[in-house]
């Protein structure tokens, strides 16, 4: 039997016109990073954009996107606060620094409740950081909004990463959710970058690529990491550029 919360979080995010879901095989590969700095130049540039943060386990929105002020909410549930433009919610928020063990069905009915209890309103996009893997964040998101979903692949040059990069890039054409390129991060950490061979050895379209930048961890929140590392912003401001041809959100 259909849980009727399903309907009820499907209604909800009518009133989006694009949900992005940044994912990787791999943990480790600054899929945060990318997916928030992403979500701050879309905001940045005048689209209503939220970013989700649905790494249960080991979120980072929280960081990410610092909020100092108490949820409020109404009958259409609770707003999503404002952090440097963009609208986020992160379970982080929450937890400070205690451990979530969570498994199974009590996951599968967070999920929902992480989308039920929230007033997304209307939007133009919204930003999905999916924790690594294929687990039930991914799984869930993608069939409860079937072909209202896209998906980015964050990855790394690196051969563990790639390895596991496959299996992700298998499952999404298997699961045929609408595929919108992979970003490669930290090239030329490993070795010479190749576009064409990652390309190649994923079966899928490079969208764009960043470079490695120690001073990044200098900086917490994203919109100081923006602020700091030009060439992370400009590197940003090209993955955006591209992102924004393939989910048709010109203005």
């Amino acid at each position: 039997m259909l849980d009727p919360r399903i309907s009820l979080l499907r209604k909800k995010l009518e009133n989006v016109k694009s949900i992005v879901l940044f994912g990787s095989g791999k943990g480790g590969v600054g899929k945060s990073v990318i997916s928030s700095a992403t979500s701050y130049i879309l905001s940045e540039r005048g689209y209503d954009v939220a970013y989700l943060d649905l790494d249960f386990h080991g979120p980072a929105g929280q960081s990410l996107f610092p909020v100092d002020i108490q949820f409020k909410g109404g009958r259409e549930g609770v707003e999503l606060p404002i952090s440097d433009g963009v609208r986020v919610m992160s379970i982080g928020y929450f937890l400070g620094d205690n451990p979530f063990p969570l498994a199974g069905r009590e996951k599968i009915d967070l999920l929902i409740d992480f989308f039920s209890i929230l007033n997304i309103g209307k939007l133009d996009s919204i930003i999905i950081d999916l924790p690594p893997g294929m687990g039930d964040e991914l799984t869930f998101t993608q069939r409860v909004f079937r072909d209202r979903v896209s998906i980015v692949a964050v990855t790394m040059d690196s051969e563990l990463s790639l390895n596991v990069a496959e299996k992700l890039m298998k499952y999404i054409k298997t699961e045929k959710i609408n595929f919108l390129g992979i970003i490669v991060n930290m090239v030329n950490l490993f070795r010479e970058y190749n576009p064409k061979q990652i390309e190649k050895r994923l079966r899928g379209e490079v969208l764009g690529a960043v470079s490695y930048h120690p001073r990044l961890e200098e900086f917490k929140t994203i919109k100081s990491k923006l602020e700091n590392v030009h060439e992370f912003r400009r590197e940003i401001e090209h993955v955006v550029d591209d992102l924004l041809k393939r989910v048709n959100l010109l203005k």
